[in-house]
């Protein structure tokens, strides 16, 4: 029963490293939707920072190449009309053209917003682009995905501790043979000595 016990320890601490790798690893520019350009549409966005990014049709092979076209967008609570903030690289957002992150983590970022309060935003926007063939993707970091997930990974490292930490049974010694006396010792007094 121990070595089912430190394999399930064991398989606990993988499932939590495979989940944080996978979910750094992964593309999270999309995690709270899209909206096409020009034009907009609804998206749910969760209180704190949001990362905007802007694709093109047949730009996913290269997210960080720079696009030279005019882009304004707008973000704004359906539920009481009060416009997000936006930033761009630290500033206020320049429509005039998309300059898009190189930083590890936001490739292909064009802007970054503070969402007052979790809830449903209308955004509109508008492109020199036709349209449908560009968008506006809200999501977020990988190292922001990856503590979102914290509850998922403290949870399986815990629970591997305390599976770790139960205590087991100790393997008896059986200190007497089949015939019930007990193995090592002689009826014979003298047998010890005998030889």
């Amino acid at each position: 029963m121990r070595w089912l016990k430190n394999i399930i320890s064991l398989v606990l601490i993988i499932a939590a490293v495979a989940v944080a790798l996978a979910t750094a690893f992964s593309d999270h520019s999309d995690d709270y939707g899209q909206v096409p350009l020009p034009g907009g549409g609804v998206v749910h966005l969760p209180e704190g920072k949001v990362v905007v990014y802007f694709s093109e049709l047949g730009d996913a092979s290269d997210p960080i190449r720079q696009v030279h076209v005019p882009l304004g967008f707008q973000v704004v609570s359906a539920s009481t009309g009060v416009p997000v903030a936006v930033s761009a690289g630290g500033g206020a957002q320049a429509p005039t053209s998309v300059q898009r992150s190189e930083t590890v983590g936001e490739l292909g970022a064009v802007a970054k917003l503070e969402v007052p309060s979790t809830g449903d935003y209308a955004v509109s926007g508008s492109t020199t682009l036709p349209a449908g063939t560009s968008f506006l993707k809200f999501g977020t970091n990988a190292g922001a995905a990856v503590l979102d997930r914290w509850r998922l990974l403290a949870g399986l490292v815990i629970g591997a501790i305390l599976i770790a930490l139960i205590p087991m049974p100790r393997p008896r010694r059986r200190w007497e043979d089949d015939g019930g006396a007990p193995s090592g010792w002689s009826t014979d007094s003298r047998a010890p000595y005998a030889g």
